[in-house]
C-alpha cells in the first residue's frame, strides 16, 4: 500500500509525529521556564535576592541543557533540569556564603563560583559512580520507598501546580491563605481544565488532549483580558498571568572575578559539595528506577550516571549547576507524545526566553499550565497510592503514606532515610529467611511422570539439558530476586529452550521481587526462550503482574503443578523437534513393519471415551496395554478426594508390564483423559506367541527388561536430585 502524502509532498504520518512532538516540546519547553524561575528564586533569595535574575537565567541555562538529556541517554523522551532536592541544598550552601556578609558584587561572584565548583564535583561524582558500575545499588531499593517516592513527586507536583496557580502550595500556610481568600476565579478555571482534561482522556489521545485544551484556554483567557470580558476587580491581570522576565542576567563562569580569600571559602565548603553530590546521586537513582516502573522497561543506570555527569559538566561550564532527570517533565513529555524532538524544541524555547523572548511567558495563564501540572500530578498519585491499596500489604500503603507525609514537610532526603529505614526494620522482623533455588537442575535430571514412545525419549535426551529448573522457597524479596538475576546474567540464555522456576515452597513475594522478574523476562524477550512458573494461588500476584505486559505473553506459562510444567516443555521440545512425517507407534520396539503386524494380530483393540478406565488399583494383572491414540492417566485414588496423577500414558508408550510379569496386583488406576484407543495383549495371547514365535517374543521382552532398567536408572537420578 502507497504511504499517504499531501498537497505539500510531505508524508502523513511523519506530519503527525512533527505535530505531536512540536506541541510536546512548547509544554515541556513553557514548563521548564516555570520550575526554572522557581529554582532561581530559590537560590538567590535573602540578601541575594536584588540579583534574582542571575539565579534565574543559570536556572535557564540548566532548563536548556537538561532539555537536551535525551539526546545523550538510551530513552529520547527523558528530560532533565534543576530538581528540587539538589537546589534546596545549594540555596542552603548559597544563604551560610551570603550570611558572611562581604560585598555584594564579592557575595554574587562567590554565589556563582559555588554553583560552578558545586557542579563540577557532582559531574566528577556522577561520573565515578557510573564508571565503576555501582549504579546498580538502587535495585536493591524496597518497593514501598520507590513507589513512596513516586507518590510524594505527585503531591509535590500537585503542591507546585497550585502554587502557580494561586501562590497557595499544599502546605499549612498556602492552605491557611487560600482559605482567607475563597474567592479565586483562576481557580475555578484551573478546575474547568482538569475536568476537561479527565472528561475527555478516554476519548482523545493526551498527545492531542492536552495542547488541545491548554490552547483554548489560553486563547480564551488572553481574549477575555483583552478586551475586559472579565472585569478588572475578578481578573487582574497579575493574578492571571505571568510576568515577564525583563530582568534576567547571564552570568558565565569566566565572567568571575575571585580573589584568594574567596577560593579559601570555597575549599572549606567541598563537605557540603560532596554532600549535595549525594544528594543528586540519590535523587537520580531513585528517579530512575522510578521511571523504569513507570517506562516498564530497564535503563542502563551506569551508563545515565555518565549522561549526567556530561549534562551537568556542559551546564555548569555555561553557568548553570546540577541537572537532574525529572519524574514530572519527563512524564509530561511521555503523555503528551513526545521525543527526541521535543526536547530540542523545549531547550530552544529555553534559551528563547534567555536570549530576548521572556515576554512570551506573559501570555500563558497561570491557571492553565498550573492545571496541567496538577494533572500529571494527581496521576501520579493515583497510580503510585491509591492503585497501591489493594496491590500492596498494609505495612507497605503506610510506609508510602508516611514518605509522602515526610517528603511534604521535611523534603527528599528526609522522606527517603526515613522510608529506607522503615523497610528495613520492617523486613528484618518479618521475614528472616532469605528464599533460595533448593533444587537446580534439567529435563534429564528431572523428567515429568509422562511415560512416552521410544522415538520422543530419544528426542528429549538429546535436548533435555537446555531446559533449566530451578525450585525456591521461603520468602521472595528484592535482594534474592536480584540473586537470581545475577545467575541467569552468568548463563549463556542463547542456549537454552526453556526455564522452568517452582515457587510452590515459596511463601511470599515481594512487589520489588516481583519487578525483578519482569526485568529479566524483559531482558530476553527477543530470544526463543520460554519461560514455565509454577505458581500454587497463594503467589498468583505474580501472574498477574507478570501478564501487565502484553509483550511478554508469548514467552510465558503458568502451571499449579510441577510435573504438569514439565510436561508443557517435554511437549514444547517434542513439538519443535521431532521428526518431518513421524508417527508415534506403539510397538516401535520392532523395526520391521512386517514384524509389526504380526504383533498386532495377537492384540485385542478397543477405544475408550474420557474417563472410562483401562484398569482398577488392587486387580491381578492379566494384560499388557499398548497406548494407540490419546492418553491415559495413571491415578492413585484418595479416600473421598479425587484421585492424584501419578503418570500420564501418552501414544506409543507401554503399561502393565511389571504387573504381569510379577503376578501382583496393580498399584494405581489407568483411566482414559480423552477419547483414547489402546492394543492388549493377554497374558494368554503372550504364551501363545512364546509357544509360536519364540524369537519375537525375546525381542519383547529385550525391549521390556531395557525399559524398566532405564527407568530404574531414572529413579536413582531422581532420587539423588531431589536429595
Amino acid at each position: 500500500m502507497s504511504k499517504v502524502i499531501g498537497v505539500s509532498g510531505v508524508n502523513a504520518p511523519r506530519l503527525a509525529r512533527v505535530v505531536r512532538q512540536s506541541a510536546a516540546g512548547i509544554t515541556v519547553g513553557l514548563s521548564a521556564v516555570i520550575y526554572a524561575i522557581s529554582y532561581g528564586a530559590m537560590l538567590f533569595s535573602g540578601p541575594l535576592a536584588p540579583y534574582v535574575g542571575i539565579g534565574i537565567a543559570a536556572a535557564i541555562v540548566t532548563a536548556v541543557i537538561g532539555a537536551l538529556f535525551g539526546l545523550l541517554s538510551e530513552e529520547r523522551r527523558f528530560i532533565s533540569g534543576p530538581d528540587s532536592s539538589t537546589t534546596s541544598v545549594l540555596a542552603g550552601l548559597l544563604a551560610t556564603l551570603s550570611a558572611l556578609e562581604f560585598a555584594e558584587l564579592r557575595t554574587v561572584n562567590l554565589a556563582l563560583a559555588t554553583l560552578f565548583l558545586t557542579s563540577v564535583v557532582c559531574a566528577v561524582a556522577f561520573y565515578a559512580l557510573g564508571r565503576f558500575k555501582l549504579a546498580g545499588l538502587v535495585r536493591f531499593m524496597p518497593f514501598s520507598v520507590t513507589a513512596g517516592f513516586l507518590a510524594s513527586n505527585g503531591w509535590l507536583i500537585c503542591s507546585s501546580g497550585l502554587d502557580i496557580i494561586s501562590g497557595t502550595p499544599l502546605s499549612r500556610s498556602g492552605l491557611t491563605a487560600l482559605l482567607d481568600q475563597p474567592y479565586r476565579p483562576e481557580l475555578v478555571l484551573a478546575m474547568a481544565v482538569l475536568l476537561a482534561l479527565y472528561g475527555l482522556a478516554s476519548r482523545v489521545s493526551a498527545a492531542l488532549l492536552i495542547p488541545l485544551v491548554m490552547l483554548s484556554a489560553s486563547l480564551l483567557v488572553n481574549v477575555a483580558l483583552a478586551y475586559g470580558i472579565c472585569p478588572a476587580t475578578a481578573c487582574s491581570r497579575d493574578n492571571w498571568m505571568f510576568h515577564g522576565l525583563d530582568d534576567l542576567a547571564w552570568r558565565p563562569p569566566w565572567d568571575l572575578s575571585l580573589e584568594w580569600l574567596d577560593w579559601r571559602t570555597l575549599v572549606s565548603e567541598l563537605p557540603a559539595m560532596l554532600v549535595i553530590s549525594f544528594v543528586g546521586t540519590l535523587a537520580i537513582l531513585v528517579s530512575l528506577a522510578s521511571l523504569e516502573r513507570d517506562f516498564k522497561k530497564e535503563f542502563d543506570l551506569d551508563r545515565l550516571l555518565k549522561a549526567h555527569a556530561a549534562s551537568t559538566g556542559v551546564s555548569a561550564f555555561l553557568g548553570g549547576f546540577v541537572s537532574i532527570v525529572s519524574i514530572g517533565r519527563t512524564s509530561l513529555n511521555r503523555a503528551v507524545g513526545g521525543g527526541a524532538l521535543s526536547g530540542v524544541i523545549g531547550s530552544a524555547i529555553c534559551l528563547a526566553m534567555l536570549v530576548g523572548a521572556s515576554g512570551l511567558i506573559a501570555y500563558v495563564p497561570k491557571a492553565v499550565l498550573g492545571a496541567l501540572i496538577m494533572f500529571l500530578g494527581l496521576n501520579m498519585l493515583k497510580n503510585w497510592l491509591w492503585d497501591q491499596i489493594t496491590a500492596v500489604n498494609l505495612h507497605e500503603l503506610a510506609q508510602i503514606v508516611l514518605i509522602i507525609v515526610l517528603v511534604a514537610n521535611f523534603g527528599y532526603l528526609v522522606g527517603f532515610a526515613a522510608g529506607t529505614v522503615i523497610s528495613c526494620i520492617v523486613f528484618a522482623v518479618a521475614y528472616s529467611h532469605i528464599p533460595l533455588a533448593n533444587l537446580t537442575t534439567d529435563l534429564s535430571a528431572l523428567p515429568s511422570s509422562v511415560v512416552r514412545s521410544r522415538q520422543d525419549v530419544e528426542t528429549l535426551s538429546m535436548r533435555a539439558s537446555k531446559t533449566v529448573i530451578y525450585r525456591f522457597e521461603g520468602y521472595m524479596f528484592f535482594g534474592s530476586a536480584k540473586k537470581i538475576d545475577a545467575v541467569f546474567q552468568t548463563m549463556d540464555m542463547a542456549t537454552l529452550e526453556a526455564i522452568v522456576m517452582d515457587f510452590t515452597l515459596v511463601n511470599g513475594i515481594d512487589r520489588s521481587a516481583i519487578s525483578a522478574f519482569q526485568r529479566i523476562l524483559r531482558r530476553y524477550a527477543d530470544l526463543p526462550l520460554h519461560f514455565y512458573f509454577v505458581l500454587p494461588v497463594a503467589n498468583r500476584d505474580l501472574q498477574l503482574s507478570l501478564l501487565e505486559d502484553d509483550t511478554l505473553h508469548h514467552q510465558l506459562s503458568f502451571f499449579q503443578v510441577l510435573d504438569h510444567a514439565l510436561e508443557a516443555a517435554e511437549d514444547r521440545i517434542l513439538s519443535r523437534n521431532r521428526v518431518v512425517g513421524y508417527e508415534p507407534s506403539c510397538f516401535d520396539f520392532l523395526d520391521d513393519m512386517g514384524d509389526r503386524e504380526v504383533f498386532r494380530r495377537y492384540c485385542d483393540f478397543r477405544q475408550f471415551e474420557s474417563g472410562d478406565m483401562l484398569c482398577h488399583e488392587g486387580e491381578l494383572s492379566d494384560a499388557i496395554y499398548f497406548v494407540n491414540s490419546g492418553t491415559f492417566d495413571v491415578i492413585k485414588p484418595l479416600d473421598s478426594k479425587p484421585g492424584r496423577r501419578l503418570a500420564k500414558i501418552s501414544v506409543g508408550a507401554m503399561v502393565g508390564e511389571m504387573a504381569l510379569y510379577t503376578g501382583k496386583a496393580r498399584s494405581a488406576s489407568i483411566q482414559a483423559t480423552v477419547s483414547s484407543s489402546a492394543y492388549i495383549l493377554s497374558k494368554l495371547a503372550l504364551a501363545r506367541m512364546r509357544a509360536e514365535l519364540p524369537e519375537l517374543v525375546t525381542r519383547f521382552e529385550h525391549m521390556v527388561i531395557r525399559k524398566v532398567s532405564e527407568s530404574l536408572a531414572r529413579s536413582n537420578q531422581l532420587v539423588t536430585t531431589l536429595r
